[in-house]
């Protein structure tokens, strides 16, 4: 209710008038005012409410037909409220501001967010312009924005004096606000290094006026082996992040961004008035600008940014995640500045709100797991979701080459080639591994004749064995731990290794055709389909395989499990000579080596390039449940075989699934551990392989009931429930942080690591 009466109201607004439209455009009638019979019948309503703080002055109320709900609204009226937030914002109740300066920049950006839910009939609209370029430039840090509302006001109105003075202004503003841009030096160091691992780029995308920071988006083009443009920001480094101080070391301070584009992706300045080729170089500045306007925010590997509606219409893509640039290879990642600071560079991958909430509730690395390869390299604006359609992605985390897509290239480049020539790259690497003894177990026992006769010299066409035999795919399940993790690490384009396999042996066919034409780059990328299936070209890429496996082996491969003898095993008889599964288990050295019974054991899911080698499964004593110093050097992977040999109960565990905990009762029986127990279990083992890890005090810390944050944790010890009772379970921990201060937890804390919290 108000005050004041409808009738004076509407000789404020509408003087004389006998009709008028309200800003739903309904028609009302200053003869109904006062009887709410009448379909003209006008009312008052309050702008902010009172039971909000709204006060009953004139400037807090609009007259408009009785009973329209806000969604019937309608354009005009909708404009006008926000016009009324900001015009409150500005003068307050009873004009309490008045020309004191103050601003309420809630009521602003109430203002805003009204104004821009007609944004589509808006952004052609003069006067929605106008009020968007008021209402932002009376807001905190959006005299760019305002400035660019200004723009798009005189464009539509270029005689307008109230236009041209709007622009003025925020150009006025904009030209007194501190700007952090390289120095010379250091402009110089990062511009070749964007050169050197991304490309040379053939334009600049230029701000015409910069808030904070001058940021530059470099536009690389589609290049060999990088078929589609890249985008990269420059400028967004020249301002230092607040990195907590614990992380200092790690100079973490600096970043710049960049994201891929498809190659047929149009970035011309006419295609970028359209939002739907715009929205990723919008991303990029909104993203590259949240620490310059939050300076209580960085940005880093890991994290997730959501915007909370679609970038887009022509995607439903609503937030990113920042990974290191792992198709460019690790020297990318990060530029040494000529005072040995660095820049760091994280890749930008647009993500749907499904992946978005899988990764909070779980990790960077398990999303990362869910995600084909191509999801994480080149944006696809309708891309499935790796999440919701994960069923009808059916990615292969082990998956390194597949026949499909050859087969898809010689068709759609009507290629000159028998479709068999799809199965060529395949066949030479799968020989190459089985001549050098690097077949897993199960392959083994599964295709041992082939493997054999291919080592004779006189075996099958490996094309046709692996088309109608291996479905047409190579997996890094086929092969042994050096097999497996080289495959990983070169074979499978694994975004972090600068050479993949397809790509030498693309270049050794270019070297071979060095005399044909290539008619694009689709084709010349093809080459390697083109490369004749003789054994010359086996003997040649066999020599560039064995290069790259040296590589691996003396910059990535360590503790060989092969090395690794279970000494206790000796003297003992085979129990599982004829295994057919991952010949590779962790096991304790005081099992192995000192012939400890086995107490616990525990099967977890592989590493993902563990897989084929290893069989997740883990043996521990009952000494290693309570040592607080076990690591690596006590303990490392064994043959599961030796380990059957030490312990013929085990045998019985090995069919068990994933995330299955084992125990041995009084009687030597074994029985699965659930509930508290497991959760105890659980625990202890993750005090062991991550909290008393090397990870720890690397920004660990506990998270509290009301979700603060303890200080970083330096040591962790396990305490029995009684003092008295050496044979009771510890079930609590001790834990030591960095600022000198100890606190006993009881099981089940919850760790979190401070760089990987998100920005939201």
């Amino acid at each position: 209710m108000s005050k004041y009466k409808t009738i004076d109201v509407w000789n404020r607004v509408f003087g004389a008038k006998q009709e008028a439209y309200d800003y739903a455009g309904r028609l009302m009638k200053k003869s109904a005012c006062g009887n709410p019979n009448s379909d003209y019948h006008p009312t008052l309503d309050h702008i902010r409410p009172l039971s909000a703080g709204g006060c009953d002055v004139p400037e807090n109320i609009i007259i408009c037909h009785r009973d329209i709900p806000e969604k019937e609204r309608g354009y005009k009226l909708t404009v006008l409220l926000g016009r009324a937030y900001s015009n409150l914002a500005v003068l307050g109740d009873h004009k309490a501001h008045g020309d004191d300066d103050e601003v309420d920049k809630e009521l602003i950006q109430h203002s805003i967010d009204i104004l821009e839910t007609v944004w589509k009939q808006g952004e052609n609209d003069p006067y929605w312009n106008a009020r968007m370029g008021y209402a932002h430039l009376m807001a905190d840090d959006t005299a760019a924005v305002a400035l660019e509302y200004g723009k798009r006001w005189l464009e539509l109105e270029p005689d307008n004096p109230e236009a041209q003075k709007l622009v003025s202004d925020c150009e006025g503003y904009l030209s007194e606000e501190p700007v952090e841009m390289y120095g010379e030096a250091d402009w110089d160091a990062v511009e070749k290094h964007i050169e050197k691992y991304f490309g040379y780029y053939d334009y600049v995308f230029h701000e015409s006026v910069s808030t904070g920071i001058h940021l530059d988006i470099c536009v690389i083009p589609p290049r060999k082996d990088h078929n589609y443009y890249t985008l990269v920001t420059f400028g967004m480094g020249a301002h230092r992040m607040n990195v907590p101080e614990e992380l200092t070391e790690k100079k973490l301070e600096r970043a710049e961004l960049l994201i891929n584009l498809p190659p047929d992706w149009k970035l011309s300045e006419e295609d970028w008035q359209e939002e739907k080729w715009y929205w990723p170089i919008d991303v990029l500045k909104w993203i590259a600008r949240i620490p310059v306007k939050d300076r209580n925010t960085w940005l880093g590997w890991g994290h997730t940014i959501s915007s909370g509606e679609p970038f887009a219409e022509s995607t439903k893509l609503c937030g990113a995640m920042l990974l290191n640039p792992g198709v460019f290879g690790e020297p990318s990642y990060f530029c040494t500045l000529p005072d040995g600071d660095e820049v760091n560079f994280y890749q930008l991958i647009p993500l749907y709100k499904e992946e978005m909430e899988f990764k909070l509730e779980n990790s960077v690395d398990e999303l990362i797991d869910k995600c084909p390869d191509e999801i994480l390299e080149v944006i696809n604006p309708t891309r499935l979701n790796a999440i919701t359609d994960e069923d009808t992605i059916g990615y292969d985390l082990a998956e390194m080459d597949n026949a499909e897509s050859h087969l898809k290239r010689i068709r759609d480049l009507h290629l000159p080639v028998d479709e068999l020539a799809a199965y060529n790259s395949m066949a030479v690497y799968l020989r190459w591994a089985m001549e050098r003894g690097q077949m897993s177990n199960p392959f083994l026992t599964q295709y041992r004749n082939v493997v054999e006769t291919v080592r004779a010299g006189n075996g099958p066409d490996l094309r046709v064995f692996i088309r109608d035999k291996l479905d047409g795919k190579l997996s890094t399940q086929f092969f042994d731990r050096v097999g497996s993790g080289f495959a990983q690490w070169y074979a499978q384009d694994n975004r972090s290794n600068p050479y993949v396999y397809l790509w030498d042996y693309r270049d050794c066919a270019l070297a071979v055709l060095k005399d044909h034409t290539w008619n694009s780059i689709e084709e010349e990328e093809a080459a390697y389909l083109l490369l004749p299936y003789t054994e010359e070209s086996y003997q040649a890429i066999s020599a560039i395989l064995d290069k790259r496996l040296k590589e691996f082996l003396e910059t990535e491969f360590e503790d060989d499990p092969e090395l690794r003898v279970a000494r206790a095993a000796d003297g003992k008889p085979p129990i599982i000579p004829d295994w057919d599964g991952p010949l590779f288990c962790y096991a304790t050295d005081r099992i192995a080596q000192k012939g400890y019974k086995i107490k616990g054991a525990k099967r977890i899911m592989p590493e993902r390039e563990e897989w084929g080698w290893e069989s997740g499964w883990g043996f521990f004593s009952d000494d290693d449940m309570m040592d607080d110093e076990l690591d690596d050097e006590k303990a490392g992977f064994y043959d599961i075989r030796d380990i059957c040999r030490i312990d013929p109960t085990v045998v019985s565990l090995l069919s068990l699934p994933y995330g299955t905990y084992m125990e041995k009762n009084e009687t030597g029986e074994w029985v699965e551990i659930e509930d508290d127990e497991t959760e105890l279990m659980t625990m202890q083992l993750d005090k062991i392989e991550d909290v008393l890890s090397e990870n720890l005090g690397e920004g660990y810390r506990i998270v509290r009931d009301n979700d603060e944050l303890s200080p970083i944790i330096e040591w962790v010890d396990w305490v029995n429930q009684s003092e008295n009772d050496e044979n009771e379970e510890a079930i609590r921990v001790e834990v030591h942080f960095e600022d000198g201060t100890e606190e006993t937890f009881e099981k089940g804390i919850t760790l979190r690591q401070i760089w990987h919290e998100d920005v939201l």
